[in-house]
């Protein structure tokens, strides 16, 4: 498994640079950031759990840790015995007419997601196990001994986007982001076809005009 220092050293040894120590580690902060936001296999999941807690309308970090760095709530669903309930999602505005209709409690049917937590509705009248599907942000590196998809999975596409941000903000080489622009294409190219070879069906969707 690569770590955070793995990843600097490779980045120091491809620049030949022993002196760089934390413009690479700021280049490498940069590089995760710039593509968080993008949906691959490995920062999308439905393999968190949180329980709701009677009488509470939002969950934050405290019920689930990764709660607050969900960039993309795909669905949710509420676990109650049977089979599971997908909640409907509601935007903010539209939930907040939601509960101004009703202050009742009962099995929970709709959510929503601001200010970093998950708001349900009705309030929950029971303790029900609730499983989000998300693309989420994965915890940040810190310590050299820290390790995540960004230091193996997308390994490559970090080290040579931070590459490109140290040719291009701090040794002014145009040849070094000439061939790294190239070299990122074809690794984010490659990140996105393992990702759509692992989660798409293989069944035609019909269109809706």
């Amino acid at each position: 498994m690569g770590t955070y220092l793995d990843l600097q050293t490779a980045i120091a040894t491809d620049l030949t640079r022993t002196d760089l120590t934390s413009q690479i580690k700021s280049a490498i902060v940069d590089a995760v950031k710039h593509y968080e936001t993008s949906r691959f296999y490995f920062n999308v999941t439905r393999s968190f759990t949180f329980s709701t807690v009677i009488g509470q309308v939002a969950y934050g970090a405290s019920a689930l840790a990764q709660i607050p760095d969900i960039i993309g709530l795909d669905t949710l669903f509420l676990f109650d015995g049977g089979r599971p309930l997908e909640l409907e999602k509601y935007e903010a505005d539209e939930f907040e007419w939601l509960q101004s209709t009703s202050t009742g409690n009962g099995r929970p049917c709709a959510y929503t997601y601001i200010d970093s937590q998950i708001l349900l509705w009705p309030t929950p009248v029971a303790v029900y196990t609730m499983r989000p599907h998300m693309h989420y942000k994965l915890t940040e590196l810190a310590g050299d001994t820290d390790t995540n998809a960004w230091t193996n999975d997308a390994e490559q596409l970090i080290r040579c986007h931070a590459k490109l941000l140290l040719y291009t903000n701090l040794l002014e080489d145009t040849d070094g982001m000439q061939r790294m622009s190239v070299q990122i294409q074809s690794y984010k190219d490659a990140l996105d076809y393992k990702t759509s070879a692992r989660t798409a069906t293989g069944r035609i969707r019909a269109t809706s005009f």
